[in-house]
């Protein structure tokens, strides 16, 4: 299964990669290139141009107790559809014994490029409440990053070289956000404690924005496509694409 997986990404790879600006690191001719980022069971793969594997890195979660004090350490990874990215996410967290108390969090995020090197990093990216801290686009070449700091979580649109296009937020309580295929549209759903929770609908590179609450939307739940049209079941609710609304941070009670 992992090697007719490898092909069919190698093929799609070979066979021409979506255009776009490229690595420093000498990404000249990714068409020609057949390295490729994949993810599989409970490792992330990284095979040079030959086809070999040459990288392998284990993910989950793993306890260590040592004293008074219980370390949980979180591996994460994840690899862009056309395999010419990739990501992982180290998270430990430091409890007390009687996992009341949480004594320390050490977060590092790390993203690679096609020649298997890191382009850039994070100490202050997180795992929402659902979902994971990086998503990208169809060709890999924009994500959206979740950062959680002192002021609160927010999310980051960036070009795979590490360029923020653009940061929405804080919010207090960060659910879930998601990135349209074309990388031109994103939605975050956050909560503040105690009331309802809010999808809010944005534009990656430029200004239109749309909040809705959730409750009402149908079932709490919505959506926006390539076009920017919003739906909520089948129901269409706003076209994002033909707003002109300027992005502005939420108001928090």
């Amino acid at each position: 299964m992992r090697i007719a997986a490898l092909t069919l990404l190698l093929a799609g790879i070979s066979a021409g990669g979506p255009s776009g600006a490229q690595e420093p690191e000498s990404e000249s001719a990714s068409s020609q290139r057949v390295s490729a980022w994949l993810k599989q069971g409970s490792s992330l793969l990284f095979y040079d141009q030959s086809g070999a594997l040459v990288g392998e890195t284990g993910l989950g979660v793993t306890e260590d107790p040592t004293g008074t004090r219980v370390n949980v350490r979180d591996i994460r990874a994840g690899a862009s559809p056309n395999g010419r990215f990739a990501w992982t996410m180290d998270k430990t967290t430091v409890w007390d014994t009687q996992r009341t108390k949480i004594l320390e969090t050490r977060r590092r995020l790390r993203f690679f490029g096609t020649s298997g090197k890191e382009l850039w990093s994070s100490t202050d990216a997180d795992m929402p409440e659902n979902g994971e801290p990086l998503i990208f686009s169809r060709n890999g070449e924009k994500v959206l990053m979740a950062l959680n700091t002192d002021k609160g979580w927010s999310v980051l649109a960036k070009k795979y070289t590490g360029n923020t296009l653009l940061q929405v937020g804080p919010f207090p309580i960060l659910q879930l956000m998601s990135l349209t295929p074309n990388g031109r549209y994103a939605l975050v759903r956050w909560a503040v404690p105690d009331h309802s929770a809010t999808h809010t609908f944005f534009e990656t590179e430029g200004t239109a924005r749309k909040d809705i609450p959730s409750g009402e939307l149908y079932m709490g739940l919505a959506h926006i496509n390539d076009e920017g049209k919003i739906h909520s079941g089948k129901k269409f609710i706003f076209d994002l694409s033909e707003s002109s609304d300027t992005v502005h941070a939420p108001v928090q009670p």
